[in-house]
């Protein structure tokens, strides 16, 4: 068994800022070749292969720097050599490096095991920090999926004691976690019992390359707190890139399909659909994000308009949004005006989008649009009433109103969009019919 120390960067000569994580790797017999990161960091050019250490003869750094690196280097060589056995994993390796740096990281009762542990951070960031609505879910969202998948390591692949840590954890276990969560749709049916009591809704659907680049920009966002605070120096998105995030062209319902959907006869379905069938067509008609759709109340009407200041974005400007309410908006209101308190009936965000896509798949709102692919992010065409969720209802308002009045600024003002929102630009895509107006001009 072989033990050895080892850095993966490289720095120009003169380069004396740079600093590069030190890793450990055990090799043996039997193709046993495992690696993890240490919390010691050198520069680059000071650092000596061969004697696994500082050069001999480094300017700018102190002896007694010197001493205590190369000194740690030869104690975690030493602790892994005493430690080692047969049939030890990487999770062995990164757990043993992380006791050495904090020796009672594992202590029962003790403190420093849960402060250094990612998913406290996670809570701990959003008690103390005031956050949107959506965002306080996401990060919620976050701990339940991390939570998750920590189990799942520990439970089902058996590596003992496993947790994300803010001061070990590395890129390559972003890259795992990543893995993982593209691949958690496949994993109930592999291990039934692990998640016999887990809700289907948080891992049956195949999740997007843009929703994980989310889940990640937020962990990144935590450890970058972290940092600031002082509890660590570890950063592992210095070595991870984050997926940058792609939008297709929205895709909406014109007012033909709106008015299909909003006079179908859906009592082929069921009690419960022309209800949510009329909350989806009040928010296509007032354009709401669905987590302002959800806290409207009665007091939310004023002078025959629904005011309320966005959640998503009432951190960075709290202005109010007034959007005057149309025939169609105020005959489904007064269907529900018997509410005592609510606007209309409340409803889950996952059972929302469930139903919103077999209403119009009943409706035959069929016209195939064009989608970015999950998986691949390649371009495809699915059937409208397939990819349709509660944001469809929102397109639906911007796409629609701005086919009629060519002004963004009007139309942020009653979409809510920050000024200058990428979002709202893919909005403005001309569409064959402005295209044919301009033409016609020629004519």
């Amino acid at each position: 068994m072989k033990v050895t120390a080892f850095i993966r960067k490289t720095s120009a000569k003169n380069n004396v800022t740079d600093l590069a994580r030190v890793y450990f790797r055990v090799r043996d017999i039997g193709g046993v070749d495992i690696k993890a990161a240490s919390e010691l960091s050198i520069n680059p050019n000071h650092w000596s292969a061969d004697k696994q250490g500082y050069k001999p003869r480094v300017a700018l750094v102190s002896e007694e720097k010197r001493m205590n690196f190369d000194r740690d280097i030869q104690q975690i060589t030493h602790l892994i050599t005493k430690e080692y056995y047969r049939g030890v994993d990487g999770n062995w390796l990164k757990g043993l490096i992380e006791e050495y740096h904090h020796p009672n990281i594992n202590a029962r009762g003790g403190n420093k095991a849960e402060e250094y542990h990612l998913v406290y951070q996670i809570s701990r960031y959003i008690a103390e920090n005031n956050l949107a609505d959506d965002s306080y879910k996401h990060h919620l969202g976050n701990i339940d999926k991390i939570s998750r998948y920590e189990r799942f390591q520990r439970e089902v692949l058996h590596r003992r004691g496993f947790k994300l840590c803010i001061d070990t954890v590395t890129a390559d276990d972003l890259r795992e976690f990543k893995n993982w969560l593209q691949e958690e749709h496949n994993l109930a049916g592999q291990y039934p019992l692990f998640y016999k009591d887990v809700q289907k809704q948080k891992y049956e659907q195949i999740r997007s390359e843009n929703s994980i680049t989310g889940y990640f920009y937020r962990i990144r966002t935590v450890i970058k707190w972290c940092i600031k605070r002082g509890l660590t120096r570890n950063n592992p998105f210095d070595q991870y890139q984050i997926t940058q995030p792609m939008y297709g062209d929205p895709f909406y319902l014109t007012l033909e399909e709106r008015d299909k959907v909003y006079y179908a006869d859906l009592s082929g379905l069921g009690a419960t659909y022309p209800v949510y069938r009329d909350i989806f067509m009040f928010q296509c008609l007032i354009g709401c994000r669905v987590s302002d759709l959800n806290r409207l109340t009665k007091a939310n009407i004023v002078d025959g308009c629904v005011e309320y200041i966005p959640q998503k974005t009432k951190l960075e400007h709290a202005n109010t949004v007034r959007v005057p309410l149309n025939r169609k908006a105020l005959d489904i209101l007064e269907r529900y005006k018997d509410l005592e308190d609510a606007l209309l009936p409340r409803f889950s965000h996952f059972g929302y989008n469930k139903k919103i896509k077999e209403i119009l798949k009943y409706a035959g709102i069929d016209r195939m649009v064009r989608v970015l692919d999950p998986k691949t992010r390649e371009d495809v065409a699915r059937p409208l009433y397939e990819v349709a969720t509660t944001h469809t209802a929102r397109k639906t308002f911007i796409g629609n109103l701005y086919k009629q009045v060519k002004d963004p600024n009007l139309i942020a003002s009653m979409s809510g969009h920050s000024e200058g929102s990428r979002a709202f630009a893919r909005y403005r895509k001309i569409d064959d019919e402005m295209k044919k107006e301009l033409v016609n001009l020629l004519d």
